[in-house]
């Protein structure tokens, strides 16, 4: 066989295998399947294999690849290789819990419309040419949780207030906490008024107390009439890493319980009304947010 032969038969062959890999690359749909691993109040490390649905005929090094949300890095996953012909790759991503909260803000700030974004950088046989990134975008509607929390009025002599809504909006944002200002609907069944002039509010979560709130102004409540009692509830997010960690542990899973309690004034006698609680579940599926984020 000639040289030119030779050297033909090559250039087919590298066109094929490039043809190929070009297709493979486009037509790539990577699918992420993980498991939490080490999980406390400052790192979370979720164990991730990465399918890409068909085998790769390179040799692939993932250098880094970066996890944002809201244009915060939140985390990074590490060492993560392909081999030649292999259709699946395993790391760890490490999550930075705090960072989720200052991301968690930087969400809030944005009206809770956000972006997850993974940023990759890599080399094929050696070569750093693989840059690239991947988004999707991240809505929630956190305030939900409260914002439509109904409570029946109960007792026989002096009945409570009922509570027909809690419309909330956020507030003031910084290194100390999360504001939600609130207008608590209340309903007084009794033939006399109210005067409100105390409220404790809190939100627990999964055991911690991650947030207290206070009546902004006294109010009257009328007799078998309404009013609008106004809260102003500061979140700690110095606790929120801790709630986060406990979140994961219990699969994604958390109860926030919300606690109110009004203190009227009835024939000249202060009297606290604790109403009943309001349990909430609260569930995530990060796997499934960062598969989104690959499509």
């Amino acid at each position: 066989m000639g040289v030119g032969k030779i050297l033909g038969a090559i250039g087919l062959i590298v066109f094929l295998w490039v043809a190929y890999l070009g297709y493979a690359l486009i037509t790539l749909t990577p699918q992420i399947r993980a498991e939490w691993g080490y999980v406390d109040e400052n790192t979370m490390e979720l164990e991730t294999t990465v399918y890409f649905g068909k085998p790769l005929p390179v040799s692939i090094a993932i250098d880094e690849a970066d996890l944002y949300l809201a244009g915060v890095k939140v985390g990074t996953l590490k060492d993560l290789k392909v081999g030649f012909l292999d259709d699946s790759a395993r790391g760890v991503l490490v999550l930075k819990n705090r960072e989720i909260i200052e991301a968690l803000k930087e969400h809030i700030r944005n009206g809770e419309q956000s972006d997850i974004e993974i940023q990759v950088r890599g080399s094929i046989f050696g070569l750093p040419i693989i840059r690239g990134s991947f988004s999707h975008p991240f809505e929630t509607n956190l305030l939900s949780y409260i914002s439509n929390v109904t409570i029946e009025s109960s007792g026989d002599l002096i009945k409570t207030p009922a509570v027909e809504g809690m419309p909330s909006k956020w507030g003031k944002i910084d290194e100390n906490g999360i504001e939600i200002l609130s207008d608590v609907k209340l309903y007084n069944p009794n033939p006399f008024p109210l005067p409100l002039f105390g409220v404790k509010y809190y939100i627990d979560a999964n055991g911690y107390q991650v947030a207290q709130g206070k009546l902004v102004e006294n109010v009257v409540i009328p007799a078998n009439g309404r009013a609008i009692a106004k809260i102003r509830t500061v979140v700690d997010t110095e606790v929120l890493p801790e709630v986060l960690a406990e979140h994961i542990k219990r699969g994604e899973r958390s109860e926030v319980t919300l606690k109110l309690t009004l203190t009227v004034k009835v024939l000249n006698k202060e009297i606290e009304m604790p109403l009943p609680e309001i349990k909430k579940r609260v569930e995530t599926n990060i796997i499934e947010q960062l598969n989104l984020a690959l499509r």
